[in-house]
């Protein structure tokens, strides 16, 4: 577990029955809000979960939902098990854990809102996303919001140093902005993959096929990019303009080809 995430949820949190989680971008919010709903569950039912990926805990208290992977979206047949799930009586606590509730569409969340307005003080309902703006504004006003804490630069620069990753400063300086860079598996594959950056810079061309990688050169550049506004800025806004819209149709459920991307970001070297 990384420093800082094991050092937040070693602080006392105390969870509000309607909770929406989310956090600056660059910081982790789906697995850190798994991390957190794993802890709360395992308290609520006296057991050790903690092993055991929310997919595999059987408990009558608790339901999860997440997008189908053949799915592009949560629709709202996936709704009515855990409205069933929420409407019965018990006497212990019940937590709805909602994962990318970016994913869950308009009609979706009208259901759920008619759900949490009936539900009492031992219902938990948690929503985690990674763009709170994607959420429907009757839910964030009936919902209490918390927001991780993205972890302070110099934890995230220690921790490379401690690791000793063989990567540049001005690499460390762009992953202490994007820890979420930075994966558990102790090969580290991405942070290796980051080395070779600045070699796809000088040569103006990036020569990958993995989504991840080329979805983190983009952040890449789009920090360079920023550094450069004050001394380029006609041509730093330009690219910025671009890689932003790069990396959302990178993400869209139609995404991008990653051919016609390579070709986008090569245009911006």
């Amino acid at each position: 577990m990384l420093p800082w995430v094991k050092d937040y949820l070693n602080n006392e949190f105390t969870p509000k029955p309607k909770t929406i989680f989310f956090g600056p971008e660059g910081l982790d919010v789906i697995d850190l809000s798994r991390l957190l709903v794993n802890r709360l569950i395992s308290d609520v039912d006296g057991k050790d979960y903690s092993s055991s990926p929310l997919e595999d805990i059987a408990s009558p208290n608790f339901y999860f939902l997440k997008k189908e992977e053949d799915k592009t979206n949560i629709p709202i047949e996936q709704l009515r098990k855990p409205k069933n799930f929420l409407t019965l009586s018990t006497a212990d606590k019940k937590i709805l854990f909602i994962q990318n509730g970016e994913h869950i569409r308009v009609d979706g969340y009208n259901t759920l809102l008619k759900v949490s307005e009936e539900a009492n003080d031992n219902t938990f309902i948690f929503i985690a996303t990674n763009n709170i703006n994607s959420i429907p504004s009757t839910i964030i006003s009936r919902f209490h919001k918390h927001k991780f804490p993205m972890p302070k630069r110099e934890e995230v620069i220690a921790f490379l140093n401690d690791i000793k990753v063989d990567l540049s400063e001005k690499a460390k300086n762009f992953i202490s902005f994007n820890p979420w860079l930075i994966e558990e598996a102790e090969d580290n594959e991405l942070l290796k993959k980051i080395k070779n950056f600045d070699t796809y810079v000088k040569a103006k061309s990036i020569n990958s096929k993995d989504k991840i990688e080329i979805e983190a050169f983009v952040d890449y550049l789009v920090f360079i990019n920023k550094n450069n506004v004050q001394k380029s800025p006609k041509t730093s806004l330009k690219n910025l303009e671009e890689l932003i819209d790069i990396k959302r149709s990178i993400r869209s459920p139609n995404n991008l080809s990653m051919d016609v991307a390579k070709l986008r970001i090569s245009s911006c070297l």
